[in-house]
């Protein structure tokens, strides 16, 4: 899901990888609001996409301020004939994976996934029957 699913909002928090130890962290916005975040200043002027945040890590205690750069940064991630597919959290990979799998099934998928707006902004790449089996695969090896 390259290109950022064309930018649609991220709620948080989302699995990154540790900038500290490479193990899954949490990230957050410090405003609570989704990304990417426009901040308007008291001229009225709107600011590019903030992507700041905190990020903390269980595995090493590392907590700081930090510059999302996303899907860089994604803990679920996986590379496909130069596309990428990435999930905020292992709920959105779970509902990936149904999706992918499901082949003719999609539709009613999409009725019924509280990840839907996402779900129907998956490269075409990634939904081949071709593909399917070698996908579903790489997804059971990000969990």
């Amino acid at each position: 899901m390259s290109s950022i699913y064309d930018h649609p909002l991220l709620g948080g928090p989302l699995a990154i990888v540790c900038p500290g130890c490479d193990e899954q962290a949490v990230f957050s916005t410090s405003h609570g609001k989704p990304l990417p975040v426009r901040l308007r200043t008291a001229t009225g002027e709107v600011l590019p996409d903030n992507w700041d945040g905190q990020v903390r890590c269980s595995a090493c205690g590392h907590a700081a301020r930090h510059v999302l750069d996303w899907p860089s940064d994604a803990w679920f991630k996986l590379d496909h004939r130069g596309e990428t597919l990435w999930a905020r959290d292992a709920e959105m990979l779970a509902e990936i994976r149904r999706f992918i799998a499901a082949g003719a099934e999609r539709q009613a998928i999409k009725k019924t996934s509280s990840h839907a707006r996402y779900l129907v902004r998956i490269p075409s790449t990634f939904l081949k029957a071709t593909d399917r089996e070698t996908l579903l695969r790489k997804i059971d090896r990000l969990t």
